[in-house]
């Protein structure tokens, strides 16, 4: 399902270099064990678009075979840096989710997926005053910061409920 796009070996340093549509932080845990996942802040493919490169300088054609199909096995969804950077500037971001899930997916299961793969570490979807919501409108998905009716103070009781709640800078 993700796409994937090949980087031409001459404007690289690497024998393997692809470019894919998969958010970094996913393609990060599928590929943890098999080659180097980077951002992509270029233009070429556009980084909003494939925010993704997977490198490798000794993959073969083995190698090369097992990236390519746990790639287009990962289901992509809109880039986390895209969501926060529209909710900041426009107050909200929406998306036609056919573009990213498969058209058998009812309702339900898209927004429990967009919500799964929200960045609700991020302070500006999620603070002691504020959580994020995800509603349909007209066939497409959209995605709005809200103010909580009161603020939400987690209660931490273990160790596991502290590291959960660190204070960790606000970054992708």
């Amino acid at each position: 399902m993700a796409q994937i796009v090949y980087g031409h070996p001459s404007a690289s340093k690497y024998r393997f270099h692809v470019f894919t549509d998969l958010d970094f932080w996913d393609a990060r845990r599928i590929l943890k064990d098999v080659a180097l996942v980077k951002r992509n802040f270029g233009h070429s493919p556009p980084g909003d678009f494939y925010p993704t490169q997977v490198v490798s300088q000794d993959a073969g054609r083995v190698l090369a075979a097992v990236i390519e199909r746990r790639l287009r096995k990962a289901i992509a969804s809109p880039p986390r840096h895209v969501i926060v950077r529209s909710i900041l500037m426009d107050g909200y971001f929406q998306f036609d989710p056919l573009l990213y899930y498969p058209a058998r997916w009812g309702v339900e299961r898209m927004l429990r997926f967009t919500w799964w793969r929200l960045p609700l570490d991020q302070s500006l979807l999620s603070d002691p005053y504020h959580t994020a919501r995800v509603f349909w409108v007209e066939g497409k998905i959209r995605i709005e910061r809200e103010t909580r009716a009161a603020k939400h103070d987690p209660v931490i009781r273990t160790r596991r409920d502290a590291r959960k709640h660190l204070v960790i800078p606000s970054c992708f």
